[in-house]
C-alpha cells in the first residue's frame, strides 16, 4: 500500500530530536572515498596569530594534523587509550564505534557493540546501537529484535522509542508501532518526531482521525515539519476533508523544496569539509574528557578538554569542564588563562549604528 511508510521517506525522524548520539558533523565518509583537504593550511595552536588564544602552561600539545588521514589516526589513538583506561565501561566503545561510523566503516562499529554485548547481554545501550546500525544497513527485522530488547529494558533510553516505532511501521506492524509510540516519557512527550511517526503508524492501521490529531499536535510544536504536513494532508484526504488536504499539501510542497535546497547546499560537506570534521574531533575529545572525569582521571580529562579546544575553540562543554576542574583544584592562573582563551575564540559582537 502507498500509505506504508518506508525507511527512505521518514528515516530522518528517527534520530532528529531524540538525543541518540547524534553525529557532530556531516558524514559518514563512503568507504574508499577519502575526502580532500581544501583551503590554506591551519596554524598551530601555539602560533602568535592564532584565534585560539594562549593555552595554560600545562598544555603542551602537538599541532593539528593537516590531513584527514592524520585526524583519523589521532581519533582512533584516542579511542584506544580510553579503552585502555576504562576497560569495563561501554562509553569508550560507543565513542570508538561513532568514529568508525563517521569514517564510513559501519562493519567496524557493529563489531565493537557486538563485542560489548557478548560480555553484557542485558545492555540496553548495546542493543540500541546494534539496532541503529542494523537499520542503516537495511536489516529492519534484525533492528527490531535489538530495539525491542533495548526498549523492554529501558523504554526511556534516548532514541530507542522513536527508532523502534519507525522500524515496526516499516515492517507493516502498525498496531505494535502505535503501542510503542503512544507511550509518553518526559523526554519524548513533546517530541514532534515521535508524534509524526505515531500519526503515520495510525494511518497505516486505518485510524485516520487519530492520525490527524497526532499530526496536528506535531505541527503545534514544529510548524515547519514537512513530514507532519504530508501526514496531515493524507489524513485529511482520507477523511474527505479535501480543501484542508489541498492546503496542507501545498504547504508540504513548499517546505519540501526548502529542505531539498538545504540538502543540496550541504551535500559537499559530507565529503570534503575539513572545518566540519574539526568540529567532530572536538566533540570526540569533549566526550573523552567527560568519560575520564567520570572515571576519576582528572589529568586525562584536562588533556582531553584542552585538545578539544584546539579543534573547536569555543566549545562550551570543554570550557565548562575545564573551568570546573580548575576551580576545584584551586588553579586560578589556569582558570584566568582559560577565560582569556575563550574570549579570544568568540567573534566580536556586531556593531550596530
Amino acid at each position: 500500500m502507498w500509505l506504508r511508510i518506508t525507511a527512505a521517506g521518514i528515516a530522518a525522524l528517527a534520530l532528529s530530536g531524540c538525543n541518540d548520539a547524534p553525529r557532530s558533523a556531516p558524514g559518514p565518509f563512503p568507504p574508499g572515498a577519502e575526502p580532500r583537504t581544501r583551503g590554506k593550511a591551519r596554524v598551530s595552536p601555539a602560533a602568535p596569530d592564532s584565534p585560539r588564544g594562549p593555552a595554560p602552561a600545562s598544555a603542551a600539545r602537538p599541532p593539528l594534523p593537516e590531513s584527514f588521514d592524520g585526524l583519523r589516526a589521532e581519533a582512533l589513538t584516542l579511542a584506544a587509550a580510553l579503552r585502555g583506561r576504562h576497560p569495563d565501561a561501554p562509553e569508550p566503545i560507543d565513542l570508538e564505534a561513532a568514529m568508525h561510523d563517521r569514517f564510513g566503516n559501519l562493519a567496524a562499529a557493529t563489531r565493537l557493540w557486538e563485542e560489548w554485548l557478548d560480555g553484557h547481554p542485558d545492555s540496553a545501550e548495546a542493543h540500541l546501537r546494534l539496532g541503529k546500525y542494523a537499520r542503516e544497513k537495511g536489516e529492519e527485522t534484525l533492528a527490531v529484535e535489538h530495539l525491542e530488547q533495548a526498549f523492554a529494558a529501558r523504554p526511556d533510553l534516548p532514541g530507542v522509542q522513536v527508532l523502534l516505532g519507525e522500524s515496526l511501521t516499516n515492517l507493516g506492524r502498525a498496531g505494535e508501532a502505535v503501542e510503542v509510540l503512544a507511550r509518553e516519557f518526559p523526554a519524548t512527550a513533546r517530541n514532534p518526531n515521535r508524534l509524526t511517526l505515531l500519526g503515520h503508524a495510525r494511518l497505516q492501521g486505518g485510524d485516520h482521525g487519530g492520525a490527524k490529531e497526532d499530526f496536528e499536535r506535531a505541527l503545534a510544536i514544529d510548524p515547519a515539519s514537512a513530514h507532519a504536513l504530508y501526514g496531515l494532508s493524507t489524513a485529511c484526504s482520507r477523511l474527505g476533508e479535501t480543501e484542508a488536504a489541498a492546503r496542507h499539501q501545498a504547504e508540504f510542497a513548499k517546505r519540501k523544496a526548502q529542505s531539498l535546497a538545504r540538502d543540496r547546499a550541504n551535500a559537499k560537506a559530507r565529503l570534503d569539509d575539513m572545518p566540519a570534521f574539526l568540529q567532530a574531533m572536538g566533540g570526540w575529545y569533549a566526550s573523552a574528557g567527560r568519560i575520564d572525569a567520570a572515571g576519576g582521571d582528572a589529568a586525562a580529562a584536562e588533556r582531553d578538554w584542552l585538545r578539544a579546544l584546539d579543534f573547536a575553540p569555543a566549545q562550551r562543554e570543554s570550557l565548562s569542564g575545564l573551568a570546573d576542574l580548575y576551580r576545584r583544584q584551586g588553579r586560578q592562573e589556569d582558570a584566568r588563562a582559560l577565560v582569556e582563551r575563550s574570549g579570544a575564540a568568540r567573534p566580536a559582537p556586531e556593531r550596530r549604528n
